[in-house]
C-alpha cells in the first residue's frame, strides 16, 4: 500500500467525534488466517468464548455487540491510536476534519481507567467552560465512568447541539471535585486567529484541519496588510494543538521554509517510505519566528515546530510537547465502517522520531509561577501500549542554534508570584505569551535568524 500525503496523525478522540480523516483506503475482504495449526487453534479458541459468552452470559448479548468489542479489544492493544469505526463513527470523524462538527470541542485520551483531557479546542463549549488540560473526567451526567472504553465515554458525551451534559471532573491542586454543565453546539472550528501587537504578528493556530494551511496564509497576508508590510516578527501559537492532517502540517512548515527537510515517514515495508522537502517560497520573508508549545501541542504540530527549529528558521519557546509520533492510516470497509490503523512512525530532519520525545523548547517557559499548579503533564508515553521512541531518548545532533539576544537570559521559567492569573484571550495575564513577544521584537531589533550556538 502506498500512504498518503493527508495521513491522520492526531491522537486520542474529540469529543463528539473521532479526530481527523485521510483519503480512504478501500479495501475487499478481510483476508484470511496464515496457514498454521496455532493460528487456526487461537481462531477456534475465540469461536469457543464467543459460543460460550452467547449461551451462558447472565444476560443475552447481541453477537455484533460482541464481535464489535472484540475487534476493538485487538486493536486496542495494539497502540492507543488504532480502532475501528462504525459507520457512524467514521462520518463523525470525516466531519471534523472539515472544520465543522457537533460536541463539545474536547479532546481526551484514557489512562488509568479514566478519562484525561488533552485539550480543549478554542471557541468551544469545553473551553468556555473553564476545562483544563490534564483534567479527569469521572463522571458523566452523575454516572462514574471509571473502567469504561474511551469510545463508550465518546458516546456518552455526544449529542445533539443545544442538550446540556454535566462533567464531574478532578483537576490537580483541587481537592474538590469540579461539576460542569456544558450545552452541546455544533462546533465550527476556526483555525486561525491573528492579531498585531504593535509591529509583532500574532497567529494561534487550534488544528491541523482540512484548512489548516490556506488559514495561516491568509493570516500572514493580512497582518502584513494591517501593518502596511510592517511586520517585524511572528509568534506562531501552536499550545494545545492536538494536530490533524498530515499533509496539512507539511505545507504549514513549507509556508516558512525556503529549503530542507520537514519530516519522513518509516513503515513496515521500506518501499512504503517517503520523505518531505520544503520548497523555495517563505510567506514570512525570513522575518524571526517564536512558536509556542506546551504538552498538549501533539502531531502535526509537532512536525511543524520540529521542522521549524531543525532547520534553524524558528526559536520554540515554552514546555516540551505531548510526543506523538506515530501516523494512522482510514480503511474502509465496504458496507460497514472503517479501520484506523498505525501503518508508520513519522521522523523529524534529524532522524530522530519524536514519539515519547517531543520536541523540547530553546526556552523553556512555564504557564503557572507555582509548579504545585501546573496540571499533569499528560502525554504520549503515558498512555496504555504507547510505542516507543525508536531512535532512543536521547536529544539529537542538530546545527547551531540561532543567535538569540542577550535579553533572553532575562527571561524567567516561571512568572513572578506578583503575575495576574490566567485568563483565557485575555493577553495581558498570558506569560508565556508575552515572554514571546517580548523575544520576538529582540530578535527583530537584532536582524533576523542568523544561525550561531546560543544558549539559555
Amino acid at each position: 500500500m502506498k500512504f498518503r500525503t493527508n495521513l491522520l496523525i492526531a491522537g486520542t478522540f474529540v469529543v463528539g467525534i473521532g479526530v481527523g480523516v485521510v483519503a480512504p483506503v478501500v479495501r475487499g475482504a478481510l483476508a484470511d488466517a496464515p496457514a498454521g495449526g496455532n493460528t487456526y487453534q487461537q481462531l477456534g479458541l475465540f469461536e469457543n468464548i464467543f459460543q460460550r459468552v452467547k449461551a451462558d452470559y447472565v444476560t443475552p448479548e447481541p453477537s455484533s455487540k460482541l464481535i464489535y468489542d472484540s475487534m476493538n479489544g485487538m486493536l486496542a492493544g495494539l497502540d492507543p491510536h488504532s480502532g475501528y469505526m462504525n459507520k457512524r463513527q467514521y462520518k463523525d470523524m470525516q466531519a471534523e476534519t472539515s472544520g465543522q462538527f457537533g460536541g463539545l470541542g474536547l479532546e481526551v485520551s484514557q489512562a488509568a481507567g479514566f478519562i484525561k483531557v488533552i485539550s480543549p479546542i478554542d471557541g468551544t463549549p469545553a473551553a468556555k467552560a473553564g476545562i483544563k488540560p490534564g483534567d479527569l473526567i469521572v463522571a458523566i451526567n452523575g454516572k462514574p465512568i471509571v473502567g469504561i472504553t474511551l469510545d463508550k465515554a465518546v458516546d456518552d458525551m455526544r449529542g445533539p447541539p443545544g442538550s446540556q451534559i454535566t462533567l464531574m471532573i478532578k483537576r490537580a491542586g483541587v481537592h474538590k471535585p469540579i461539576v460542569d454543565t456544558l450545552t452541546r453546539a455544533t462546533i465550527h472550528v476556526q483555525a486561525v486567529k491573528d492579531k498585531l501587537y504593535g509591529k509583532i504578528g500574532y497567529m494561534r493556530l487550534a488544528s491541523f484541519s482540512e484548512n489548516a494551511n490556506r488559514d495561516i496564509r491568509r493570516a500572514v497576508h493580512k497582518l502584513q496588510s494591517d501593518s502596511h508590510d510592517h511586520v517585524d516578527a511572528y509568534v506562531l501559537d501552536l499550545r494545545n494543538n492536538p494536530g490533524g492532517l498530515l499533509n496539512q502540517g507539511i505545507a504549514v512548515a513549507d509556508d516558512f521554509l525556503n529549503s530542507g527537510e520537514i519530516v519522513s515517514t518509516h513503515g513496515r515495508h521500506s518501499a512504503d517510505d517517503e520523505v518531505w522537502y520544503a520548497h523555495p517560497g517563505d510567506i514570512a520573508h525570513g522575518k524571526p519566528i517564536v512558536i509556542l508549545i506546551n504538552s498538549g501541542t501533539a502531531s502535526a504540530a509537532e512536525i511543524v515546530a520540529a521542522a521549524l527549529q531543525q532547520n534553524r528558521r524558528a526559536v520554540v519557546m515554552g514546555t516540551r510537547s505531548f510526543g506523538k509520533g506515530s501516523v494512522q492510516t482510514i480503511f474502509t470497509i465496504p458496507g460497514h465502517g472503517a479501520l484506523r490503523l498505525t501503518t508508520a512512525l513519522y521522523y523529524t530532519p534529524s532522524g530522530k522520531s519524536l514519539q515519547d520525545y517531543g520536541v523540547q523548547p530553546d526556552v523553556t517557559v512555564h504557564e503557572s509561577s507555582n509548579p504545585k499548579d501546573q496540571f499533569p503533564k499528560i502525554r504520549e508515553a503515558d498512555m496504555p501500549n504507547a510505542f516507543h521512541n525508536p531512535s532512543g531518548m536521547k536529544a539529537p545532533i542538530l546545527p547551531p542554534k540561532l543567535v538569540l539576544p542577550a535579553m533572553v537570559k532575562t527571561i524567567a521559567p516561571r512568572p513572578p508570584a506578583t503575575w495576574p492569573k490566567l485568563v483565557p484571550d485575555k493577553a495581558s495575564t498570558d506569560y508565556q505569551l508575552q515572554m514571546a513577544l517580548k523575544l520576538a521584537a529582540a530578535m527583530a531589533r537584532q536582524g533576523g535568524t542568523n544561525q550561531a550556538d546560543a544558549s539559555h
